[in-house]
């Protein structure tokens, strides 16, 4: 059996934008993502995977269902450390509810930030070390995926912790007010990345068009294309995580293994707000 033991549970973003991408943002009724009390949201989230034979053709397809996941606001005046006033999420997959991933936002008038996260899976975190090396493995894909997007508790196992474990430099999620084209630093450590928003468009969702911000990721170490699609009106859409020449590792050969590419997609099937 591969090494592919991961869930999805998604929590913030979703931006599926209006048609009119010159349209200019209104800055005196700022919006910002939605974060009231008892708001609910359920992903369903699915990952393709592609292997590649010896001259980069495809030769197999395996696709996975992850179920769903529950991402609630549980608390909107939490006061963490030197921070208040901060937002708490709770993040579970519907069939292990008994294992949930916390996180605390600040949501001011210029940005959307990630202060710190509990129960992601881990109590330390260590980071892959990939330099000077082309290819990732999948695991170390599966890796930075969840350090980098705590908010997504990705992979989780069934050993949680209680720590809480702050970012160094918050990680900006959003800055506002959103405009097309804008870009800001997200990650300083422990790798730099930064994220713009690439286009506005309009999005269907039970019945309802969306306007939506699509806002992408430029991770300069790293071939890994993040896509979130959010509405500032119902929050995080849709996510897409796509990421080429990952090698596919055997338990019984973990030194040797194929080539393969990774698309998942996590999809918002239901709102309470």
């Amino acid at each position: 059996m591969k090494k592919i033991i991961f869930v999805f549970v998604l929590v913030f973003f979703t931006f599926l934008v209006s048609c009119n991408e010159d349209e200019p943002i209104n800055t005196t009724t700022l919006k910002k993502y939605p974060t009231k009390a008892n708001m609910e949201w359920e992903y369903t989230t699915a990952t393709i995977l592609d292997y590649y034979d010896t001259l980069g053709h495809i030769i197999n397809t395996e696709t996975f269902d992850y179920g769903n996941t529950i991402v609630k606001i549980i608390d909107t005046d939490v006061s963490l450390g030197i921070y208040s006033n901060l937002i708490k999420f709770e993040c579970y997959d519907v069939q292990t509810s008994n294992s949930k991933s916390y996180n605390w936002y600040s949501n001011s008038d210029t940005a959307f930030k990630l202060i710190a996260y509990s129960n992601a899976g881990s109590s330390q975190l260590v980071y892959p070390k990939v330099r000077n090396r082309r290819y990732l493995t999948l695991e170390e894909l599966h890796l930075m995926i969840k350090l980098t997007n705590p908010v997504i508790p990705a992979f989780l196992n069934l050993n949680p912790v209680d720590s809480i474990l702050y970012y160094e430099i918050p990680r900006q999620v959003l800055a506002y007010p959103l405009s097309l084209n804008k870009r800001w630093v997200e990650l300083e450590y422990p790798w730099y990345r930064e994220r713009y928003v690439s286009k506005v468009v309009q999005v269907m969702f039970q019945g309802q068009a969306l306007r939506c911000f699509v806002i992408k990721v430029d991770w300069p170490d790293f071939d890994i294309e993040i896509n979130d699609y959010i509405s500032l009106d119902k929050g995080l859409i849709e996510r897409e995580i796509l990421a080429d020449s990952i090698i596919i590792t055997e338990p019984i050969s973990p030194d040797s293994g194929r080539f393969g590419r990774i698309s998942t997609n996590s999809n918002l099937v239901r709102l309470s707000d």
